[in-house]
């Protein structure tokens, strides 16, 4: 009998152990499984959703566990900070590809709801009339604001000519405007250039993907083949995108090891990133910014006016100045978090802040919110000229 119960007392305190140890390993201490995975409070209402809520079809354990961890992800009040599905996953990485199937736009969080940055030109959403400056408020008629930008660009995108409701709201409308929408392949053409008075280049770039930095540089040996001598870098409306791409085409006009942006985390950690080439660093430069040039946009901005490279004109930037990590969960679903700050080679932190011009122009009134704005109605490309034909 002895000999058993020492038997039992082993099992027992190596079960323990276990616990501990594995508690240990996934979260950094015990109690945080003591105080949060085992909460009773947290088992309870799990047990009490299970066995009471009127419909059982609408409940299971997966439904449950995705809600809890959305939950916990939004309670840290960060709207860049998110939990994908596995569904919602799968469909963030295809959209960073550049090629995927939905609407055709870009959103940003706005102070209360998700707000339209860019209505790519030919697109669905577009073509139905959904412009920059909507705040979207449902999709099909599920509720959103602004922490749930991925759900909305998720619920947006879908199966090619399969229909979606966008709700928005819209200045000067006195009530919410439903869009209904075909889902069609939206082939993301972040890179566009011209050349004004054959001497002139201008490129626009509308999102820093993977396939950003070759097209700018094939756009840009297009324009110096053609007798380009000034530059125009257009990142009006531009929401972000990759912080590798943007690297790749700030050095374009640095000298190697020029300071391009440096990461700060919560444990004053920091990362820089710099020029990798000597790039060109004659071409006279002007960089057009507005409210919506957001994230990996303003690093472009920021870095070239601080390093002296090019002029900034037009308004003020978004500010998004902090940097998100995703973290794969084992199953196909993964967290977005935001991991740490990024700061300009002068040290400033741009959150929330934005990037001034040096030279503020605003549009008229009648096209603050339109990416495509008449030659002789842009104001902003006209003094970017204006200051380039100066320095020629």
């Amino acid at each position: 009998m002895k000999k058993r119960l020492n038997t039992i007392a082993i099992i027992l305190i190596t079960a323990v152990a276990t616990y501990i140890f594995t508690t240990y390993l996934y979260f950094g201490s015990p109690l945080y499984t003591n105080n949060l995975v085992t909460n009773p409070k947290l088992s309870k209402v799990i047990w009490l959703l299970k066995k009471y809520y009127y419909e059982p079809k609408d409940i299971s354990d997966q439904k449950l566990i995705d809600g809890a961890i959305d939950g916990i992800a939004a309670s840290v009040n960060d709207p860049y900070t998110e939990y994908f599905t596995k569904k919602e996953f799968n469909e963030f990485v295809i959209q960073s590809k550049g090629t995927y199937f939905g609407i055709g736009v870009t959103i940003e969080p706005g102070e209360h709801y998700i707000e339209v940055v860019t209505s790519f030109e030919g697109s669905p959403a577009y073509m139905a009339g959904i412009k920059p400056g909507d705040k979207i408020i449902k999709v099909n008629g599920i509720s959103l604001t602004a922490k749930d930008i991925d759900k909305a660009a998720s619920l947006m995108r879908g199966p090619k000519g399969t229909p979606v409701t966008v709700t928005v709201l819209r200045d000067g409308s006195s009530k919410p405007i439903d869009f209904k929408i075909v889902r069609d392949e939206i082939k993301i053409k972040t890179v566009s250039s011209k050349i004004f008075d054959n001497t002139i280049g201008y490129i626009k770039i509308t999102n820093f993907d993977e396939n950003t930095p070759q097209d700018f540089m094939a756009a840009y040996d297009k324009l110096k083949s053609s007798g380009c001598r000034a530059l125009i870098i257009d990142l009006r409306f531009n929401p972000g995108g990759l912080l590798e791409s943007v690297v790749d085409v700030a050095s374009n006009f640095l000298k190697k090891g020029q300071l391009i942006v440096y990461l700060k985390d919560r444990y004053n950690n920091k990362q820089y990133f710099k020029s990798y080439k000597n790039g060109d660093t004659v071409t006279p430069l002007v960089v057009l910014t507005n409210r919506y040039s957001a994230s990996a946009s303003e690093i472009l901005a920021g870095c070239l006016k601080d390093q002296k490279r090019a002029k900034i004109v037009g308004e003020k930037t978004f500010g998004k100045g902090v940097v998100q990590q995703v973290f794969e969960l084992g199953d196909g679903s993964a967290i977005k978090i935001t991991v740490s700050q990024y700061l300009l080679p002068s040290g400033a932190y741009i959150n929330k802040k934005g990037i001034k011009p040096d030279i503020q122009v605003l549009q008229p009134k009648e096209y603050q919110d339109k990416m495509n704005v008449p030659l002789n109605k842009d104001l902003q490309l006209k003094k970017a000229i204006e200051i380039l034909k100066s320095s020629i």
